[in-house]
């Protein structure tokens, strides 16, 4: 709990005991324990309108990015096509320059 010991919750405790008398201290600690369950909600809260706000940031950047892939793709296709054959032919001239050689 809050790592907080056994035994430094007694001293709090006999602390309370002392400043606030036997009969306020139920008091206090249901107070304090409203405070921390609010705390907790607020923390939550916070953490769930980061999350949201992220999110909502990240989605145009997501999407420019797809967007940016697609036009890598459009480029690339064609210039992929254009060297296939150059490619091709070049295996073509290394075939024919080795059988040229050993005819020799």
């Amino acid at each position: 709990m809050f790592g907080i010991q056994t035994s430094e919750l007694v001293v709090i405790a006999l602390v309370a005991i002392l400043v606030f008398g036997p009969e306020k201290v139920p008091e206090f600690f249901h107070r304090a324990g409203q405070l921390i369950s609010k705390l907790q909600r607020s923390a939550d809260d916070l953490w769930t309108t980061l999350q949201t706000e992220m999110n909502q940031a990240k989605k145009p950047l997501d999407d420019l990015g797809k967007d940016l892939k697609t036009l890598g793709d459009t480029i690339s296709r064609p210039l992929d096509a254009a060297s296939a054959p150059d490619i091709g032919k070049a295996e073509e001239a290394d075939e024919a320059g080795t059988a040229g050689e050993a005819e020799e």
